[in-house]
């Protein structure tokens, strides 16, 4: 939960009372804020055109997304998150539940011109150059004014970094290069939404910065971004909040520090003017001990432990300099969370194929 200055709380929309932090959860906001995305209890379910065995892509759902904000949704592969972003889109009716974009049913014309989208995968007329393709997509979107259509091409180019490419065929682009002409006519309508499918997959690293530098400016601009993503760290760089569905299932939803709450993996205490005697004391608390100059670097054993140690250090007459504790990454909650769900998933099926608990 976040301070009054703005922030969110998790809620349990079936239950009505707060949630868990495992994020089954529907982040309400404390102070009021537009709604942009909202899903309730959304599921999808397929049937095998074979076997016709039926099974669950997503299943109960609930999140809200609010103006302005980047959300960063991560899963691994088959976790469920293209079928939400196509529920999303109006792509997919969905089985059970609800969702909306901007109030609106996410059919609806009214929803998708606010709405800019591009997905994993994207596939253009490679007969095309890029101006071309971007003024087809001018034309779809409504606009037919020569000014407004030579505007929107001219601030789609320079926000994907593709001014100089306009007069070149799309079929001469690589793989990064398509992505970004994808990113481009994702905002030939001025979107309010943007929606992207692994927007930086297949960038080198100079394109992807530039990728996060563009969702960061959409951002400024107040616009909101949606976009699932492999890519971890950069998720945690650019995200306002992350959402991380495993087996069609939201199982944390919140801010990084918010995830990562009770993730403190160790502490460190830099002290000046720490005594040979008082430093022995201090031994079955410090698992390491590092001397920087005239500093004493302290790293706990236990982060529970700060609080003593600081107290000890005091009566002790060190000068305390700093203390930073070190957060797990989001890279190491997600795979805590989807370990932990392939166990609880093993565990269970082995229930039910012997009958017999682990």
């Amino acid at each position: 939960m976040r301070n009054e200055e703005g922030g969110l709380k998790v809620t349990n929309p079936s239950a009505g009372k707060s949630g868990d932090r495992l994020g089954r959860a529907v982040a309400s906001p404390v102070s009021e804020k537009r709604v942009v995305i909202e899903a309730r209890e959304l599921g999808k379910v397929f049937a095998s055109s074979f076997t016709q065995r039926k099974s669950w892509a997503v299943k109960g759902l609930s999140l809200d997304v609010y103006q302005g904000e980047v959300f960063g949704f991560l899963g691994p592969n088959g976790a469920g998150k293209t079928t939400t972003i196509k529920l999303m889109l109006g792509l997919l009716s969905p089985t059970a539940g609800t969702i909306k974009i901007f109030g609106m049913k996410p059919g609806e014309p009214a929803a998708r011109r606010e709405v800019g989208f591009l997905p994993e995968n994207p596939s253009f007329y490679d007969c095309l150059s890029l101006g071309e393709f971007l003024r087809l997509g001018a034309a779809l979107s409504g606009i037919t004014t020569k000014r407004e259509v030579d505007r929107r091409v001219a601030e789609s180019l320079f926000m994907s970094r593709l001014v100089e490419e306009e007069g070149t065929r799309l079929r001469k682009f690589s793989k990064g290069m398509l992505q970004r002409a994808g990113l481009a006519q994702a905002l030939i309508n001025d979107p309010k939404l943007l929606v992207f499918d692994e927007p930086l997959s297949g960038l080198d690293p100079i394109g992807r910065k530039e990728v996060r530098d563009t969702i960061v400016r959409l951002r400024e601009e107040g616009k909101t971004v949606f976009f699932s993503s492999h890519i971890i760290p950069d998720v945690e760089l650019i995200c306002d909040r992350v959402g991380i569905i495993s087996d069609g299932r939201l199982e944390r939803i919140g801010h990084v520090n918010e995830l990562a709450v009770d993730g403190v993996r160790s502490v460190e205490i830099a002290v000046k003017d720490l005594r040979d005697e008082a430093a022995l004391r201090l031994e079955p608390f410090v698992e390491r001990v590092e001397l920087t100059g005239e500093a004493t670097i302290l790293e706990l054993k236990d982060s529970e432990a700060a609080t003593m140690v600081l107290g000890k250090l005091a009566r002790e007459g060190a000068r305390v300099l700093s203390v930073t504790p070190h957060k797990e990454s989001l890279e190491s909650i997600f795979v805590k969370e989807i370990s932990q769900k392939s166990a609880r998933y093993k565990r269970d099926r082995f229930t039910v194929v012997t009958g017999r608990q682990t």
